[in-house]
């Protein structure tokens, strides 16, 4: 039997846990026998409540041998650093259990000094302030990862990837597909950047010269080009982008580049402690007070708003590693 022992904390997201129970069930329903066996910890044991406000009974973190390890951490996991939780962590690391983290949980591993061989994938909305706060190589810009002891998933449905990795490690490929198959899933086959998901799947099957233009924009979101830069580098008039944003997007693509910049600079106000002026900087704006007029067009709010709500929202948030 293949045991997996699933560590919450107080407000895990309860789309990370089904992405990981419901592949293992239907694996063990496939294999007919329970191969596959799970429990539920949290630090203290107890209920355990999910975001969404679903409560669970859990088991306090214990002794027992577990083949994988999975954490699975809340929107604000700076809240459940504890000396207990990251010994217990390190002692199942050395035991030789797989050590597999969820979206924040790879802050909570990083805590733990359980990252400086084997990155975590992270959200990308969080990757830049926990690279900011960690070593660059502890995180990874993809959606999930598979190494000899680790693996990770960005979070959301990237989980369900990582679960199905971990079936096909364990037990085969084939059984892997047919769980996959049979919750009517295709797994990704992204396995670049997560934005440029968007740019390689959405977008591509809408228009292929739209994709790639996207795609530019991505990476050039710190020294952005003019919009005739990008048509250069694609091989397309300027009139032709125009047309493809306009017929696709709804707008032009001056105004689609500003957006992608602009939420870039949201994703760090709330996610990380740059200065707001570095925001700015790193979002490609040079003049702040450029920046702060686009900003409060954009969203309706300033910056200094969007940084004091997510203040406010989880005034204990800091990348510091102190523990």
């Amino acid at each position: 039997m293949i045991q997996v022992d699933i560590v919450l904390t107080q407000n895990f997201p309860i789309l990370s846990l089904t992405l990981i129970t419901e592949p293992l069930r239907v694996a063990n329903r496939e294999l007919g026998t329970r191969v596959w066996n799970w429990r539920v910890l949290t630090a203290n044991g107890g209920l355990v409540s999910s975001s969404s406000g679903f409560e669970l009974q859990s088991i306090q973190l214990d002794d027992q041998r577990a083949d994988i390890v999975l954490m699975v951490s809340s929107y604000a996991p700076e809240q459940a650093l504890a000396k207990p939780l990251l010994a217990w962590l390190r002692t199942k690391a050395r035991s030789g259990s797989m050590m597999g983290c969820v979206d924040t949980g790879a802050m909570i591993f990083a805590e733990a000094g359980l990252l400086p061989n084997a990155p975590a994938a992270v959200h990308f909305e969080a990757l830049r302030g926990y690279r900011e706060a960690y070593a660059d190589q502890m995180f990874a810009d993809r959606l999930f990862d598979l190494s000899e002891n680790r693996c990770s998933s960005a979070g959301g449905v990237a989980t369900f990837d990582m679960t199905l990795a971990l079936i096909a490690r364990f037990n085969s490929r084939d059984l892997s597909r047919r769980v996959a198959e049979i919750l009517t899933y295709r797994p990704t086959e992204h396995v670049g950047p997560q934005q440029r998901m968007l740019t390689e799947t959405s977008l591509m099957r809408l228009d292929r010269n739209l994709g790639r233009a996207v795609g530019l924009m991505l990476a050039h979101i710190s020294d952005p080009l003019s919009i005739a830069e990008v048509g250069n580098q694609l091989d397309l008039p300027e009139w032709t982008l125009a047309r493809l944003f306009q017929r696709h997007l709804g707008q032009t693509p001056s105004a689609y580049y500003r957006y992608l910049r602009l939420s870039q600079a949201k994703n760090l106000l709330q996610n990380s402690s740059y200065r707001i002026s570095e925001v700015s900087r790193l979002c490609g704006y040079d003049n702040p007070e450029t920046f702060a007029r686009g900003y409060r067009k954009q969203f309706d709010e300033s910056a200094t708003r969007t940084r004091k709500k997510q203040h406010a929202h989880d005034p204990k948030r800091t990348y510091t590693s102190n523990l």
